[in-house]
């Protein structure tokens, strides 16, 4: 789907962009197929400003934008635990003995499901 060349704008690794389309999705949410720039050399994708705007509206309508936090992983007895902030656990109504379901998805990416009833 790569179509007209974007003159003077080149990609980090030194690669030429050009006009695409690409699958977008953050926090989960899909946000279908939009237009992107797309290097050349590396096929690294790059959104617009205005893409970028009404994907962090979109975020900050869903109540999700600047949850994303760090944090340590712990021991308890022979557990490992993931202590969730505040914040997120505000955001998603999470109370103590609910029961969630945990898989990993890629190499380095687990998930954490809430179960609700």
């Amino acid at each position: 789907m790569i179509s007209e060349n974007n003159q003077g704008i080149r990609c980090k690794c030194g690669g030429k962009l050009k006009k695409g389309a690409g699958e977008v999705e953050f926090f989960g949410i899909d946000f279908g197929v939009k237009p992107v720039n797309i290097c050349t050399k590396c096929g690294s994708e790059y959104l617009s400003q205005e893409v970028m705007e009404k994907i962090e509206a979109e975020i900050k309508k869903r109540g999700l934008f600047g949850l994303e936090k760090r944090g340590r992983v712990s021991k308890s007895g022979n557990s490992l635990v993931i202590r969730i902030p505040k914040e997120i656990v505000d955001s998603l109504g999470i109370k103590r003995d609910l029961p969630v379901l945990i898989y990993p998805s890629e190499r380095s990416k687990l998930v954490v499901e809430v179960e609700r009833k």
